[in-house]
């Protein structure tokens, strides 16, 4: 059961992380309900977000709370999940207000609060605790088990820039220098090119104009974020409908390294800002001058930038939506 969901939508039908802070009793009914219904080898889970501050609550943020008129603590609500027979919590270690230009670096010390609760409580010392949110590179990983004592770590917004962040490396092989990083981004969209080749998404799925090219224009727009927000020319080009192809999608990735092939180590790190990535795109105090069309640029240049900004924001709401 994803009770983690911040987005608008969640708010609008009442699930998610809005039914969790705001109703919590209907929450523990509903798991309770499919634990005593479903067969004892299918797992019932839960994913939630840390709860709301009583400031938060005072603050009018929670709306119509329920009976018991405040804010649940981690303890009270990994309590909670084990009455109702859950057999694994994922915790999310953000509340639901530290969302989008909100966001903050993820609470592993509350994730941590919540794996020893969960196991005291339980009787269980290796009672399964998957802890979610800050892991952006793959050293991330080791640095979140070691931290919180979870089972295990989950990722969502950094897969969708960096696919092959679980991937089992040796000790020091990760490189995140620019160059590694330039290369490894355009690795993986080549690599992504090459899937799509051999198994093309379904036609259609992201409107039937454009068909299934859509989809791997959104992916590579996360893939390749770094770069296309440095290169407002290629930017619009990957956003222009007339690029429908995964031919001139590759045409496009030789473009990319030509822009960066004689920079050395120095020139690209000053270019190439680490904190411009899809994962801190929100955090970033001048995204919304990332988001400006540059003087410079054609009318044609602004208005496929335009269609650029909204087909962003649609893939930022199904993405969300598919969590």
């Amino acid at each position: 059961m994803n009770l983690g969901c911040p987005q608008s939508i969640a708010r609008k039908g009442k699930y998610g992380s809005f039914l969790h802070d705001e109703d919590p009793e209907a929450t523990y009914n509903v798991l309770s309900a499919l634990r005593s219904n479903l067969p004892n080898e299918i797992g019932v889970t839960a994913k939630i977000r840390l709860p709301p501050t009583q400031a938060d609550a005072d603050s009018g943020k929670l709306g119509n709370m329920s009976q018991t008129g405040r804010p649940q603590t981690i303890d009270e609500r990994m309590k909670c999940l084990i009455d109702c027979g859950v057999d694994l919590i994922t915790v999310h270690g953000r509340t639901r207000f530290e969302n989008k230009v909100a966001v903050k670096a993820a609470n592993w010390d509350a994730i941590h609060q919540a794996t020893h609760v969960a196991r005291e409580y339980s009787g269980n010392s290796n009672y399964p605790i998957f802890a979610n949110g800050g892991i952006e590179f793959d050293q991330d990983i080791q640095r979140c088990l070691e931290s919180t004592q979870a089972s295990g770590v989950m990722s969502s917004e950094s897969l969708l820039e960096v696919p092959g962040l679980f991937c089992y490396q040796e000790e020091g092989e990760s490189d995140t220098s620019a160059k590694g990083l330039l290369e490894r981004q355009i690795g993986y969209a080549e690599m992504y090119l090459d899937y799509s080749t051999i198994l093309p998404p379904v036609p259609g799925s992201l409107g039937t104009k454009g068909g299934s090219f859509n989809v791997i224009r959104s992916h590579l727009f996360k893939i390749l974020h770094r770069y296309l927000e440095e290169n407002p020319s290629l930017r619009s080009w990957l956003g222009n409908q007339e690029l429908n192809t995964i031919k001139q999608a590759r045409e496009l990735l030789v473009e990319l390294r030509l822009i960066y092939e004689n920079l050395d180590e120095e020139e690209l790190r000053q270019k190439s800002s680490f904190d411009n990535s899809w994962y801190r795109r929100h955090r970033r105090q001048d995204a919304q001058q990332h988001e400006t069309t540059p003087a410079e640029l054609t009318i044609e240049e602004r208005k496929a930038l335009a269609k650029l900004r909204i087909l962003k924001l649609k893939e930022e709401r199904k993405s969300k939506l598919k969590l």
